[in-house]
């Protein structure tokens, strides 16, 4: 089973927190600071952290295993926030298992595949290996927002995830293919992305808000893919709106139609 933690009983309003790829439910630590009324489960996704013994397969499977979790707690259905691999994960959870989830915020996902070029296939393998150097997983949190550069490390300064792992996980990424499944996902879903994310990712938001029945899309003004960890405040405010059919905050822009 997957290492988690949470901060108070299944009895508060839960949310199960997804991590991006090369880090661990550490990630989540400002996010969860600002969100003291909610039971915050952090979970250690597959490959990475105290789960890294769990063998990454593909999304679909990661997802159950969140399921598996989300059993445990006693409290379903939960709410979800998720970034990047985390939102890959958590919309198979959604889609897989949805009577587990009552609403998700998921940040920094596309909904059909990317184009692979041989070269961006070569980058994502040099990329991989060059996660074992601390100072290049340190360049990443800090291209990510992530300021206490210390969570993209174990603290015995080795790697949150493998170079295996991360090009494992890359490449379910690039290949990720849902559209058919948008229709029958039933949770309120709100799929936001930064207004510098990549193409694909911007592309995909009226995608999602057209086909997927609760589902809204937002953009996130003059930042990128690490836009909830260079502004903390902002994510939980959204978390928290979302959660209590809140109005969302003005920053958020609205997506048009596809």
């Amino acid at each position: 089973m997957l290492h988690f933690s949470q901060t108070r009983s299944a009895d508060d309003p839960t949310i199960v927190f997804l991590h991006a790829a090369g880090f661990d439910r550490r990630m989540w630590s400002a996010a969860v600071e600002r969100l003291p009324d909610f039971n915050c489960v952090c979970i250690d996704l597959p490959g990475h952290g105290k789960s890294k013994a769990v063998e990454v397969t593909d999304f679909a499977k990661a997802g159950d295993a969140v399921a598996e979790i989300i059993g445990t707690l006693g409290g379903a259905p939960v709410n979800i926030a998720g970034l990047s691999m985390g939102s890959y994960i958590g919309f198979q959870l959604m889609a897989r298992h949805p009577g587990l989830v009552r609403s998700a915020v998921l940040s920094g996902f596309q909904c059909d595949p990317i184009p692979s070029s041989a070269f961006l296939r070569a980058m994502m393998h040099v990329s991989s290996w060059m996660m074992v150097s601390r100072r290049s997983r340190e360049k990443m949190a800090r291209s990510m927002g992530v300021m206490d550069v210390r969570l993209i490390s174990q603290p015995d300064r080795r790697a949150n995830a493998s170079a295996a792992t991360m090009r494992k996980i890359g490449a379910n990424a690039l290949a990720f293919d849902v559209r058919v499944h948008l229709p029958d996902v039933p949770a309120r879903t709100l799929v936001i992305a930064g207004e510098k994310e990549h193409s694909a990712i911007s592309a995909s938001l009226p995608v999602f808000q057209d086909r997927m029945p609760n589902c809204m899309a937002r953009q996130v003004a003059g930042l990128g893919h690490g836009w909830l960890a260079r502004d903390p405040d902002l994510f939980a405010a959204t978390l928290k709106a979302w959660i209590r059919q809140e109005t969302l905050p003005e920053r958020l822009a609205s997506v048009s139609g596809a």
